[in-house]
Formats: C-alpha cells, sequence, structure tokens
C-alpha cells in the first residue's frame, strides 16, 4: 500500500462504548498541528499541551536524544524506554531511536548489552538488573515506525542481554529472575535492613523486574518472528516466557491479600506490600493473566489514593529526612506509573479506574497554579519538588494514558487498533478528537 495522508476521528459517545471512524484524504493547507487533542474540557486540554511542551523541553537539542526532565541532563534506559513505550516513541520517533542507541554497553563475553542504569544506594549490575526494558522501549518505537534495520539491532542487543542476565541473575531453584524492583533503586523503597545494601537487594525476586524479563523473551519471540529467525529459537523464547509466568503466579501471588508481592526475599518470604508499577505490567502483559477473575480482583485489592496510585503500599517504616532519596520511592505518586496503570484498566475495561487516575494526573499537574508541570512524583497532599518538575517519562505517562487509554490506540506489527474508553462521569464533550497521529508512513 502507498503511503497516504488522512484524517483520524474519533467519535466517543456519552456512554463511552461506542466509536465511529471516519477516513478522509486530505489534501491542501490550513492543517491543525500533529497530535491535535480536543476534550471539550479546558483543564484537560491544558494538561495535553503542557505535557506535549515539555516532552519537546526534555529533548537535547545539540545531538537529539532524551534528558530525564529538570534537574538531569543525562538519559537512563529506564526512563527513556518506558517513556518511549507510553507516548514519546509515537510523538517523537527519530528522538526515540537516537536515544535508544546510547542505552547499550559491552559484555565482554556476550557483546553489546542493554545497558544497566546505576544507583548510590544499591549500585549497579547485577544487584540491579532491568536493563532488559529497553527490549520493551525499541519493539514499541518498531510498533510505530516498522523499521526492520532498527529492529534487527535491537533483537541482537535483547537476546544479548537476555544471555547475561540467565548468566549473572537467574535463580533457577525459582525459576525468577534476582534484583532489585525496576525504577525503586534507593534505600526508600525497600525495608530497613536493605539500606546501602545492594547484596541483599540483588538476592530478591521483584514483581517488576521479572515482567520485564517476562516481556523481554515475548518481545524477543516477536522480533524473531519478524525478522525470520528460525521456528526453534523463536519458540525456546516463548517457552523461557512461559516458565517466568508460571513463576511469578507460583511465588509471588498472595491469594489472602487479592494481590502479588512486590518482591520475595532471599529466604522465600513475600513482602506485604503491593507494586504499582509490576502490577500494570502484568496486567498490561501479553497472554500473562489467564484468569479473568484474578485481574477483577488485583484492581479491587490494590490502594489507590485519593490523588493517585502509590508506586507502593503501605508504606514502609522509615526514616525519611529532607533528602529526597529518602522517601521518594516509598509510597509516593509517580505519574509514568499511573499512566501504566490508567492504560491497563482501560485495556481491561475498568472505565471506571482509568477515569479515576486520569482526572487524578490532571489535577496533580495544575495543582500548584503558578508553576503546572508534570513532576517526577507527587506525595500524597499533591506536594512536589520543583527541581523534580517537568520529567520526561511523567509527561509521556499522561500522554499515554489519551493515546492508549482514552482513544485505546494499541499498535500491533500489522497495523493500528482503536477501542476507546470513554468515562461517562468526566465531563468530555459529545465528540472528543485526537487528529493528525502520525504513524509509519501516514497521517492519520
Amino acid at each position: 500500500i502507498k503511503p497516504f495522508t488522512f484524517n483520524l476521528f474519533v467519535f466517543l459517545s456519552l456512554l463511552g462504548n461506542i466509536a465511529s471512524i471516519s477516513a478522509v484524504n486530505k489534501n491542501g493547507e490550513g492543517k491543525v498541528p500533529k497530535f491535535t487533542f480536543t476534550s471539550g474540557v479546558l483543564s484537560y486540554d491544558v494538561a495535553y499541551n503542557l505535557a506535549l511542551s515539555e516532552m519537546q523541553s526534555n529533548i537535547d537539542q545539540k545531538n537529539g536524544t532524551f534528558i530525564a526532565g529538570s534537574g538531569w541532563t543525562q538519559l537512563w534506559t529506564r526512563d527513556t524506554s518506558f517513556a518511549i513505550e507510553l507516548s514519546a516513541g509515537l510523538l517523537h520517533p527519530e528522538t526515540s531511536k537516537a536515544s535508544l542507541e546510547l542505552c547499550t554497553e559491552i559484555d565482554r563475553n556476550i557483546g553489546t548489552v542493554w545497558l544497566q542504569d546505576e544507583c548510590g544506594h544499591f549500585g549497579g549490575w547485577p544487584n540491579l538488573s532491568d536493563a532488559i526494558v529497553g527490549a520493551s522501549g525499541s519493539w514499541s518505537l518498531f510498533l510505530v515506525t516498522g523499521d526492520e534495520s532498527f529492529l534487527s539491532w535491537a533483537y541482537k542487543i535483547t537476546k544479548n542481554s537476555l544471555a547475561r542476565a540467565e548468566r549473572d541473575v537467574y535463580n533457577s531453584e525459582t525459576g525468577l529472575f534476582m534484583g532489585c524492583s525496576s525504577f525503586m533503586e534507593s534505600n526508600s523503597g525497600y525495608p530497613s535492613q536493605y539500606a546501602m545494601n545492594g547484596t541483599l537487594v540483588g538476592q530478591t525476586k521483584a514483581l517488576s523486574t521479572n515482567m520485564l524479563y517476562y516481556r523481554g523473551y515475548k518481545i524477543a519471540a516477536d522480533m524473531g518472528a519478524v525478522l525470520g529467525a528460525s521456528e526453534a529459537e523463536i519458540r525456546k523464547m516463548i517457552e523461557k516466557s512461559e516458565n517466568i509466568r508460571k513463576a511469578v503466579e507460583a511465588r509471588l501471588w498472595m491469594p489472602n491479600e487479592g494481590h502479588f508481592s512486590y518482591f520475595e526475599d532471599k529466604d522465600g518470604a513475600l513482602v506485604e506490600q503491593n507494586e504499582a508499577l509490576g502490577e500494570s505490567l502484568l496486567l498490561l502483559a501479553p497472554k500473562f493473566e489467564s484468569e479473568n477473575s484474578r485481574a477483577d480482583i488485583i484492581f479491587h485489592n490494590t490502594h489507590r489514593s485519593g490523588v493517585g496510585i502509590p508506586c507502593l503500599w503501605p508504606k514502609f517504616d522509615l526514616h525519611e529526612t529532607s533528602d529526597i532519596a529518602s522517601y521518594y520511592h516509598n509510597g509516593r505518586i509517580w505519574p509514568f506509573v499511573q499512566g501504566f496503570w490508567a492504560i491497563a484498566a482501560a485495556r481491561h475495561k475498568r472505565v471506571d479506574i482509568f477515569g479515576e487516575e486520569f482526572a487524578n494526573l490532571v489535577k496533580l499537574s495544575q495543582i500548584d497554579k503558578s508553576h503546572e508541570t508534570f513532576a517526577e512524583f507527587y506525595e500524597l497532599d499533591g506536594e512536589y519538588q520543583k527541581i523534580r518538575s517537568r520529567q520526561l517519562w511523567s509527561d509521556s505517562g499522561f500522554l499515554g494514558m489519551v493515546f492508549h487509554g482514552l482513544f485505546g490506540i494499541n499498535l500491533g506489527v500489522d497495523g493500528i487498533w482503536i477501542s476507546p474508553s470513554k468515562p461517562e462521569w468526566l465531563p468530555f464533550s459529545n465528540t472528543v478528537s485526537l487528529l493528525r497521529i502520525i504513524y509509519r508512513d501516514m497521517e492519520l
């Protein structure tokens, strides 16, 4: 099919369950800007345009790559990949590609692998082991661009990264990967006995990190299928993903609490906390949660505050000081996590939970009228640190809510699917539109 341009209008009914799409060839002048969103609610439109503007400000104009946001001059594999998956890949594919190309390192025995982010409290690889998140970011970008040359590059790195993880952090007794929970890489994200003890953290098995490995194997299989890998190689990746699924369900599920554990400690004991990113990734993972009833139980039992879903709950009993690192992972609200949670809710037809998280994040971004921003994290009263304003993955989290939640955009190898989720109790206008979506060689 030759590339062409048309407008895509998605009309969402007041009931939130009917959508009609009209595709009209469009030539001529007077086009609206790309990715123009109109909701009929001023605060929603302001939040959307703010997120677009902040994301643009988080591009280093000298080298064409992302930075993490205010207070940072660098990027991380984790921040970059999650942001690309949520929405940055759709909005800025070239910047996303250039950024991912910087998120690699060399393992002298294996070759190029995804770069492992490091932290001051626990160190880097293998105590932190979530570098496989690069697979999620690169696959999401391929689904936007269809660039098989880039995919071939990412496939090799993903396979190498999985081999490194199998060598260094796979625990054969449990069938799980060891290492810190993805992004919760500070003393504030763990009980006090883990403080400054990366070796101890490295012996835990975290839900979010294992979900990234589950996705990593699934993505490797999908990459291989596109690139013509052997059936044996693809089948091996699928089998390994299934082994992780079985291990997570067998070892991390807590039936009495009705949710998965944040992590299993070195002795096999489960902590009581639920962890929002891990549960969101699980709910979004392809072919993972085969029991719909369990998904409903997770939505029911995962703690949500009045301003958004906390990154973990209940909080750990820690000594919190004025140092951000002493508290910011301990039950705070992280917008990129809100994004994943809201999208998961929309995918599972929990429009009520999606709408709740959407409205909460709009309010958080506008809580300080003199300095509206999508901050890195928020307190349960909505306060935030201004030094951590304008964060890339926070902007991407809200935009992801719009693209993948409200409009239900789901990108696949062979095309784009749209399944809107419009909360009837929010004050959207009868028609909510998203115009000039750029997808591969088309304008929708």
